[in-house]
């Protein structure tokens, strides 16, 4: 990505609807999963600014490696003061097989041209009944702004992210869309920044909506939260999935 995304980024992570609910929908896994780990093994791949590696430090987690691609990111890691950092090709990633525990990969595929590949480092790169959480953005009629400016290669459905995860030797525990509330507003909201670009001044999405309405979509896409603990979701804008590398 852009230098000038990580900035944008960095600016609205904390407090934004999108990230602030995305960010405990995961974790609400996330907590329940290291808690299976004596002193887990934490790899969090495009770590991006480093906010996801300082909230698991919060959690108690005291071995988290934040992995980026990009130099720029892990400068914005540095200045929260992280030092466990690695820069590398998540196509190639330069550890030793059955290095990690938990491995986070939090809308990162998308933006690697062979994502199947990069699947298999990964699980390689897990130990034994370790565990792998992605998360990823759906539908390819959704493709937006965003998209272009990210570096995206694509969208996903479940059927695909499905199919490349067993491919590569996963099991999948939990696979569903997410962002399902608010999806007819972001399919309208894309559609109209589709047919009508040239009027929106923008450098990302993340300023499309008036500040008065962060709350209210926060609240929306958070109350899928419970819900999500026992059902999958058949839509959305955004899909998870958990998955884990068997024990021998």
């Amino acid at each position: 990505m852009e230098k000038t995304l990580y900035d944008n980024i960095q600016q609205v992570e904390a407090n934004h609807w999108w990230y602030k609910a995305r960010r405990e929908i995961i974790f609400d896994w996330v907590k329940n999963i290291i808690r299976a780990y004596p002193n887990p093994k934490v790899l969090d791949i495009g770590c991006g600014t480093g906010y996801n590696v300082a909230y698991l430090q919060q959690l108690g987690c005291e071995n988290v490696t934040g992995f980026d691609f990009s130099a720029d990111a892990l400068e914005y890691c540095r200045s929260r003061n992280l030092t466990r950092l690695i820069c590398g090709d998540a196509s190639r990633i330069p550890l030793r097989s059955a290095s990690y525990d938990v491995i986070l990969t939090l809308d990162i595929i998308e933006h690697l041209k062979d994502d199947v590949g990069t699947l298999q480092e990964i699980h390689r790169t897990l130990k034994p009944g370790g565990t792998l959480v992605i998360f990823v953005p759906a539908y390819q009629f959704l493709w937006s702004l965003q998209d272009e400016i990210s570096h995206h290669f694509r969208r996903y459905t479940s059927g695909e992210l499905s199919k490349k995860v067993l491919q590569v030797g996963f099991h999948i525990e939990k696979l569903t869309y997410a962002n399902t509330f608010l999806f007819p507003i972001v399919w309208a909201g894309r559609l109209a920044l589709k047919l009508f670009r040239p009027y929106f001044k923008i450098s990302s999405e993340s300023q499309l909506n008036p500040s008065w309405t962060n709350d209210v979509l926060y609240r929306l896409f958070l109350a899928e939260l419970p819900l999500l603990r026992s059902i999958n979701f058949p839509f959305g804008v955004s899909i998870l999935c958990i998955c884990y590398k068997q024990a021998e």
